[in-house]
């Protein structure tokens, strides 16, 4: 009985949900409201997380555990969680990740850096869907609400290939 009970807990504990994004204490915020899409579909699901920053470790570009990777919207049976506008960090540009699975084991994401303005408010659209002639891709787009202005969005942070900043000193 208690490996099968010991068993159920790590089954358990694998399932945790992932640690919510919350602004750092004192930093401007701007507001944020999701109307990201998953397909009607119980398998299916999305997700917008703070991605994680990229560092070096013996001269290969590696995730850092610098307490990011935190998530900002999850979105299942086209439902997103936290309803509404909730606050973002502002004033500075942020490395964000849209990840999306569906049914038949398909995914995709899409990493990219945005800056949001002190005090305005924004709405994200996209999430994952299907298209005639591939199986499915993610898209993301985000708005300034009251202007209607489509916020720009650069490609994810790239490292060095060779990490130069991390080499190790020769014997």
């Amino acid at each position: 009985m208690k490996p099968l009970y010991l068993c159920s807990i790590l089954l358990l504990a694998g399932c945790a949900p992932a640690p919510k994004y919350l602004v750092p204490a004192g930093a401007p915020h701007a507001l944020i409201r999701s109307e990201l899409v998953s397909m009607e579909n119980y398998r299916n699901g999305v997700s917008l997380v703070e991605a994680d920053a990229i560092g070096c470790k013996y001269g290969k570009p590696v995730a850092t555990a610098s307490g990011e990777g935190k998530q900002l919207v999850s979105v299942h049976k086209n439902v997103s969680t936290p309803e509404g506008f909730f606050p973002i960090e502002a004033g500075k540009p942020l490395h964000l990740e849209l990840r999306g699975a569906a049914n038949a084991n398909r995914s995709c994401s899409i990493s990219f850096v945005s800056e949001f303005a002190p005090g305005a408010r924004y709405v994200i659209k996209g999430g994952i869907v299907d298209i005639p002639g591939s199986l499915s891709r993610c898209y993301i787009d985000i708005f300034n609400v009251d202007s209607g202005v489509r916020v720009p969005m650069a490609n994810e942070p790239k490292m060095e290939s060779n990490c130069a900043q991390d080499r190790l000193p020769t014997l």
